[in-house]
């Protein structure tokens, strides 16, 4: 039996705490910044080295390295 959507998407999460510290270890991370164009441009808040990515057209670059932890926001 397979849990439930929301439980699997639940384990998905992390907080920005765990985030940063994972980066202060050095572990390799590639970010995806998926905010709409408007609400990017607006925010003065952006991680550095993080990639845009466009989460309505849902394209990922094949590039984009594999052997690495991602995380999206």
């Amino acid at each position: 039996m397979s849990a439930p959507q929301h439980i699997v998407a639940q384990k998905l999460r992390i907080s920005v705490e765990e985030l940063k510290t994972r980066q202060q270890s050095g572990e390799p991370i590639m970010i995806l910044d998926a905010r709409k164009d408007k609400s990017w441009e607006s925010s003065p808040v952006k991680i550095q080295g993080a990639i845009r990515f466009g989460a309505d057209d849902g394209r990922v670059d094949l590039s984009w390295p594999k052997d690495r932890f991602t995380a999206v926001y």
